[in-house]
Formats: structure tokens, C-alpha cells, sequence
């Protein structure tokens, strides 16, 4: 028999509330206490993370940002699983903006399940310890002969049950556990169970509001004129025509900032509706100085590089052995490019901002909101406990979020205005103005004994470092977005790895898997040209390189993260396995594979791609199989889209995404200049993933950084090996 309700007389006697409230101060860094309500008791809440009501609905509060990566379902369910409750009875919200520790809203580097697995466990954990005692305490009985159960504690001496609901004025009187036991992976229910996503619906129906959905009261809409060139300066401005154009508020301007953001001198128009602002700004009139360095090119950019690869690098990045005793008679060598990238986001970038007096209020999507308030509060002048700030779902982020050069854009216009403004960019602002994907180059170098063993393997990377952006050219690690021993664990005697920055004026960001894509193109296929000259098979070689080496740290002190080399060999054996490696092909079908750890989300994964050549360079591509090891997978379904996108994002870098830059403008303008992976160009893939003990790591970016190797070395094999991405710029085109 349920127990819906508990006598409220009966509470008040048991309940410990001063004052009307219970403070509850556990897990609330963000705030002074926890105000619980006494009267009425609608709801139980005993951390940041999640609150009870009388209902028995469960509200999670995500900490981390929601930009299409489902973690709203993913983190909600870690939660569900230690509360012992209907998923279908969770409901997850956006934590409000302070409300957590430092640095947990931040979201990147695919560490969102990562960084919450054990706090969201705990959190759970602890809940279902305060309503099992609260029980226990109403049937007079030891905890130990309580259990939960779907939303539910039951007596298992008696089987009588009461819901989550009814014992939620009861639980918030009690003190919280300083610890409690988390349940055996081996008894999940609902962790590694596919859940598609929790506002799924409301996606496909439009009910769900990203930022650029935001609407205040009195608002106004901007949109800008940039100056072209990164550091330039406003001269003047004549926007006579642009104030006759019926809705045009005000025009306004603003310096540009530098270091850290890099946010452009502009000129803003104001209008009551977007429309208004849009034509007027067509209609300015501007005069920019666009200092010295306003005639760079990717064209020399790259012949930069390729001269400097010939010297030294300029930074010893990882070194092994003594490569002055290496005398191998066979050398290889290589050099690989990668271009700048866009991130594209379906959402263009935009922002809300109010500033009243000095109280100013924030709207809009940001990965990094900590450092986005500091940097506002700094940049504009603002007290930063006078910055509230509204975080929103992101209709796509892929690192572009983590720079906030539109929020601080937003906050310098309001500062000029009595009104809340929304700015708005077009796709082309979108496509000419953000912080790119730095361009790169890469030469490589090994040496072969006569016994056919692989002695020496040396690379020198040259990057355009995100590091000179954000912090400026006087970086000291200026390497260390770029380092090409990131993830490196073949077994080599010796080894060496250089690095050479290059500046360039143009903005840099971090994109989806930036140094892991960077340098995996480049260490993948080359391994695949060794095999080539040893007449080894490139799976053979690769798992020879990797066997009977234990794990290891890379790095030192306690940041170093473990390198397994088993597990990478795992996922090199399943796709191998997956796409028939050692069977016979069909004629004019070919296959390459190549593999990666991402040692930062504790993930692996491998990509083997089969090709059928249609001339010497057009191909379709037949079939895609990934493997993944992640260690304990929390949602399939969500790992399943991650890896899925993951695939569709590397496909477009691999075959046509590239930014140009000319006169230190950026040449492609919007997306039929910057071309996407369209729907009929997506191949077949098959995603498989190891079953594994191990804690969860992350798969957000896991899924990008070996298909273009895969492909390039499915291409070599048909006999024509791409170094250039991408690769349509090298002749190669596809159907």
C-alpha cells in the first residue's frame, strides 16, 4: 500500500526549520545557503544538482552547457540511476549561473561526463540516503530494512511502499550524510540503456529557446560593420543615410579590445527590428585604418611554413632516446598542411545585453561563462557582482562558444543605450569575423634499420598558436594547443618532436578536437607511408608498435594524464575485424584505417573507411566503421549521435572545408562558399564500442580526428596519397 501523504502536523513536530526556511549550504559554493521552503514544503532539495517535489518529479540541474551534445539527457541519467527513479519522472533545467563551483559550467574538451560521473552519483546517492532514513524514521525501522525502488521506498519487512513525494517535508529535515555508498555498476538499470533525448521533441516541434530565441522587455536589435582587418582602428564614420532608414534607433561605435578575445572595432546600428538594422547598416559610410598588417595571405602563410620546417624548431616539445646515434638505412619523410576552419554553427553567433545604471544583465550561450563575466567585468568596466548572467541553450557550439567576442560586442553597445539590445550576426559576420581553426604544417621524418625496424621518428609541427591570440606573442607554451606528442604512443627508441609558431593576423579559437585533428592526420598517415617502404601491412605494423607496452603517464605531476596503448590496439583489432581487413576485395576497392587516443577525455577510437575508385581521383566512399572505447557508456543513443556527427563534421574538414585568407580578410563569405557535408554526401557507417569496466570518458570529439587518416589512407592504397587537407584542393572529388 502507497503512503501518498504525510500529516503535516506530524512534520512540523519532526521538522528542525528556524525561521520558515531550511539553509542547506552542501554543494552550494555558488551561493551564501540553500533556502528550503517550511510551510508548505513543496519540494526537497539537498545539493545544487537536483530538488524533489511533492509529486515525486525530480528537476536535475545541468551545470554544464547544452549545444546539441545531449548531455541534458546524459547527466540527468547518472543522477537517475543512484536516485532509483523513472527517468521518465526526471526533468533537467540549465543551473543557473553561479550556482555552481568555479569552472562548472565550463563546457569543452569533452569533459562534461568526465568532470560530473562521480558528483552527479554522489549527489543522487546522497538524496536517496536522506529519503530511505526518512522512511525509516516514519515506520519506526532500521534503514537497513528499507529499499528504493523506481521513485519509491519500500519496507522489506512489510512490502509497504511510499513514494519519493510523500517524504519529501520529512527528508529535508534531516542533516545530509557526510557519505553514503554508491550502487555496483553491475546493478545498473538505466546507465548503459539508450534514452533518446529528454527535449527531443520540443527540438523537432520548436518549442526549445536558444539565444537567439530571447526576447526581453523594451529590447532592441543591432547587427554591425566590423572592421575588416583584425586590430584596425574606426577613422570616421558617415551614416547620414543610415539614420533615414525607418526603425533605426541610434548608431553607435566601439574600440576594439585585443588580447584576449580580439574583438573588432565596430559600428553598431540600433533598431526595433532586425530588418531596420540590417539594410541601414548597408547604407554606412566608414572609413577604417587597418594598421600594418593588412596584406597577409594563407598563400604566403604556407610558404612561410614550409620554409621554416627546413630550420630547427624553435621549441623542444617531447624527446626520446639520442637520435645522433640513429643510422638507419632507409629514410621516409613527409610533409602534411592542414588549412584554417571554420566552426559553422547552425545558430549564428548573438547575445542580449542590458546595462542599467551599473547593473548590467547578460542572455545567450556561452561555453566559458566564468571567464566570459571576468572578461566583461574587466573589458567594460562592469563591477562583476553586478553582472547577472542567463545562460541559454546553443544551437550549436563546436568550441565557437568558448571565445565570447559577441558577448562583449553586445555589452559595449548597451553600455550606449537605455535600452536591453540583442546583436545579431549575419551568417557572413558569422563566416569572416570568428576565431578560426589554426592553419598548420607538418614535417615528418623516420629512420629504418637494415633489419627493417622503425629506429627514429622525428616531427617538427608549425602552428598559427591560439596562445599568441589569448594571451598574446609573449606565450611562453605557445606549443601547447599543438603539441604533436599529444596522444603519441607507438614504440619508438627514439623520438622527437619540435614545434615553430607563426604568427598571422587572423583570430584563432579552439574547434571540436583542434590539436587531436591537427596532428592525428598527419602521425596516421605517415605511419601508413612506413609500412609502405618496410612492405609491412599498416594494421601489422601499428599493433607491433603498440604491443606489450604497459600504460604510461605523459607528462608530469598530478595533471599527467595515462597513455593505454592495449586499449588503443583494441579499437585498431574491432574496426580492422568490423570491415573484413585481411579478406579479399572487390576490384578497385581499397581501405585505410587509423586510430587515436583522446588521453584528455580518457577515450580511444579507430575509423576504418572502404572506397571504391571510380577514376584515378574520384571515389565514393562504401562504408565507415568506428570503434570507440570510452570506458563505461552512459547513454548509447548519445554516443551513437556524438560519433555519428563526430564523423559528418571530419568529412567536411577532410574533404572541402577550408578559410582562405586574402589581404588578411577572410575570402568565404557564408555556406556556399564554405561548403558543409551535405545530406547525400553522408556514407554508411557502422559504430561499435568496446564493453569496458572502466570509468566514463568523454565522446564528443572523439569521433573526428581519424577519418581524414582513414580516408587518405584508403586513398594511398588505391595508389594517389593526399598530404594536403583538404583534399578536394589536391584533385580528388567524390560521389
Amino acid at each position: 500500500m502507497k503512503k501518498e501523504k504525510i500529516d503535516r502536523r506530524q512534520f512540523i513536530k519532526l521538522s528542525s526549520f528556524t525561521s520558515g526556511s531550511l539553509a542547506i549550504a552542501f554543494m552550494l559554493p555558488g551561493l551564501d545557503a540553500l533556502a528550503l521552503p517550511a510551510v508548505d514544503c513543496e519540494f526537497f532539495q539537498p545539493s545544487a544538482y537536483l530538488k524533489i517535489d511533492r509529486n515525486g518529479k525530480v528537476t536535475v540541474y545541468v551545470a554544464k552547457q547544452e549545444s546539441g551534445q545531449g548531455i541534458d539527457t546524459a547527466l540527468p541519467m547518472i543522477v537517475a540511476e543512484e536516485l532509483d527513479v523513472d527517468f521518465r519522472d526526471v526533468q533537467a533545467e540549465t543551473a543557473p549561473y553561479g550556482t555552481m563551483k568555479p569552472g562548472e559550467h565550463d563546457t569543452g574538451g569533452s569533459q562534461s561526463v568526465l568532470d560530473m560521473y562521480k558528483t552527479l552519483r554522489n549527489a543522487g546517492a546522497i538524496a536517496k540516503a536522506m529519503l530511505i532514513t526518512a522512511a525509516a524514521n516514519e515506520w519506526k525501522i532500521k534503514e537497513s530494512s528499507c529499499a528504493a525502488d523506481q521513485g519509491e521506498v519500500v519496507n522489506t519487512i512489510s512490502m509497504e511502499r511510499i513514494t519519493y513525494g510523500s517524504l519529501v517535508c520529512l527528508a529535508a529535515s534531516l542533516p545530509i550524510p557526510k557519505t553514503v555508498t554508491l550502487k555496483n555498476p553491475k546493478d545498473f538499470k538505466l546507465i548503459g540503456k539508450a534514452e533518446k533525448r529528454s527535449n527531443l521533441k520540443d527540438i523537432l516541434t520548436g518549442k526549445t529557446k536558444y539565444g537567439i530565441d530571447i526576447k526581453v522587455d523594451n529590447m532592441l536589435y543591432a547587427v554591425v560593420e566590423r572592421c575588416p582587418v583584425l586590430d584596425g582602428t574606426l577613422v570616421k564614420i558617415d551614416d547620414a543615410a543610415a539614420k533615414k532608414v525607418p526603425g533605426v534607433v541610434k548608431i553607435v561605435s566601439y574600440k576594439g579590445t585585443g588580447a584576449p578575445m580580439h574583438v573588432r572595432a565596430g559600428v553598431a546600428v540600433v533598431a526595433t527590428n532586425t530588418w531596420a538594422a540590417i539594410k541601414a547598416r548597408k547604407l554606412l559610410n566608414i572609413t577604417w585604418n587597418e594598421g600594418k598588417k593588412n596584406k597577409e595571405s594563407t598563400d604566403q602563410l604556407f610558404k612561410t611554413f614550409a620554409e621554416k620546417a627546413k630550420a630547427k624548431p624553435q621549441i623542444e616539445v617531447f624527446k626520446k632516446g639520442d637520435l645522433s646515434t640513429v643510422n638507419g638505412i632507409m629514410e621516409v619523410t613527409a610533409d602534411y598542411s592542414e588549412p584554417f576552419l571554420a566552426h559553422a554553427t547552425m545558430e549564428p553567433m548573438n547575445f542580449v545585453a542590458s546595462v542599467i545604471g551599473d547593473d548590467c544583465e547578460i542572455w545567450g550561450g556561452l561555453q566559458l561563462p566564468d571567464w566570459a563575466v571576468n572578461t566583461i567585468a574587466s573589458t567594460c568596466e562592469i563591477k562583476k557582482d553586478r553582472i547577472k548572467c542567463n545562460l541559454t541553450m546553443m544551437g550549436g557550439a563546436f568550441g565557437r562558444r568558448l571565445h565570447f567576442d559577441f558577448a562583449i560586442e553586445a555589452v559595449k553597445i548597451a553600455q550606449q543605450l537605455n535600452n536591453p539590445v540583442k546583436l545579431l550576426w549575419e551568417r557572413t559576420d558569422d563566416m569572416m569575423y570568428s576565431p578560426y581553426r589554426p592553419a598548420n604544417y607538418h614535417q615528418l621524418k623516420a629512420n629504418i634499420d637494415e633489419d627493417g625496424h622503425l629506429l627514429s621518428w622525428q616531427h617538427h609541427v608549425l602552428g598559427t598558436p591560439i596562445a599568441y591570440m589569448t594571451d598574446g606573442p609573449k606565450n611562453e607554451h605557445p606549443e601547447e594547443m599543438d603539441g604533436a606528442n599529444n596522444g603519441f604512443c607507438y614504440d619508438i627508441p627514439n623520438i622527437y618532436t619540435g614545434y615553430t609558431p607563426v604568427d598571422f593576423n587572423i583570430n584563432r579559437g579552439w574547434l571540436r578536437s583542434v590539436d587531436i585533428c591537427v596532428n592525428t592526420f598527419p602521425v596516421e598517415c605517415f605511419i601508413d607511408e612506413i609500412a609502405a617502404k618496410m612492405n609491412k601491412d599498416p594494421l601489422d605494423l601499428r599493433l607491433t608498435l603498440l604491443e606489450n607496452r604497459e600504460d604510461f603517464k605523459t607528462g608530469d605531476g598530478p595533471g599527467a594524464l595515462t597513455q593505454s596503448p592495449s586499449r588503443i590496439a583494441g579499437v585498431l583489432k574491432m574496426v580492422a575485424e568490423k570491415i573484413g581487413w585481411k579478406e579479399k576485395r572487390k576490384p578497385r576497392h581499397f581501405i585505410g584505417l587509423a586510430t587515436h587516443s583522446f588521453i584528455f577525455a580518457k577515450s580511444y577510437a579507430a575509423h576504418a573507411i572502404e572506397i571504391e575508385m571510380l577514376e584515378p581521383k574520384k571515389f565514393r566512399i562504401v562504408r565507415v566503421v568506428a570503434a570507440i572505447d570510452c570506458g563505461l557508456v552512459i547513454n548509447p543513443d548519445g554516443l551513437l549521435n556524438q560519433m555519428q556527427g563526430g564523423l559528418a563534421f571530419a568529412l567536411t574538414q577532410t574533404l572541402k572545408g577550408e578559410i582562405t585568407i586574402t589581404n588578411s580578410r577572410v575570402d568565404q563569405n557564408g555556406f556556399f562558399s564554405y561548403e558543409l557535408l551535405k545530406y547525400d554526401e553522408m556514407p554508411p557507417v557502422e559504430i561499435y564500442t568496446i564493453d569496458s569496466k572502466e570509468e566514463p570518458g568523454g565522446v564528443g570529439e572523439v569521433g573526428l580526428s581519424t577519418v581524414a587518416p582513414a580516408l587518405c589512407n584508403a586513398l594511398a592504397a588505391a595508389g594517389n596519397r593526399p598530404r594536403k587537407l583538404p583534399i578536394s584542393n589536391e584533385g580528388f572529388s567524390w560521389v
